[in-house]
């Protein structure tokens, strides 16, 4: 799906969704509040695709790394780098789809909190 975000907002909701995956409970209400006037079907998109397949090794974690938020240069360069990569190797890009499809049976609870509050 082709979203029409300049480079900024990309950043911030990217940034925003990623909240999801910290070590804290997470402010639903405030992410809501970060993503006012984005279409839903492009912040489901961007969720899965982009920001769920970086992030979700967090929560995955015994002992996560990120407790207080991503860094959104790091989680831009590391989003960036998986696109590109699906790009340049069908493989990748099969194994990408697979892990989607994974994401979105676990952490559907997750996207199902954001969607109720937009």
């Amino acid at each position: 799906m082709e979203h029409f975000l300049n480079e900024p907002q990309l950043t911030e909701v990217r940034a925003a969704l990623s909240e999801t995956f910290n070590d804290f409970p997470t402010d639903y209400d405030y992410i809501a509040r970060q993503l006012k006037g984005v279409d839903p079907a492009v912040l489901y998109e961007i969720f899965y695709s982009e920001v769920a397949p970086v992030c979700f090794m967090n929560i995955a974690a015994v002992l996560p790394t990120v407790w207080t938020g991503f860094d959104p240069d790091w989680l831009k360069a590391e989003i960036e780098e998986r696109l590109a990569a699906r790009q340049r190797n069908w493989f990748r890009k099969l194994f990408d789809k697979l892990l989607v499809r994974w994401l979105k049976y676990n952490y559907d609870h997750m996207w199902q909190e954001i969607a109720s509050r937009l």
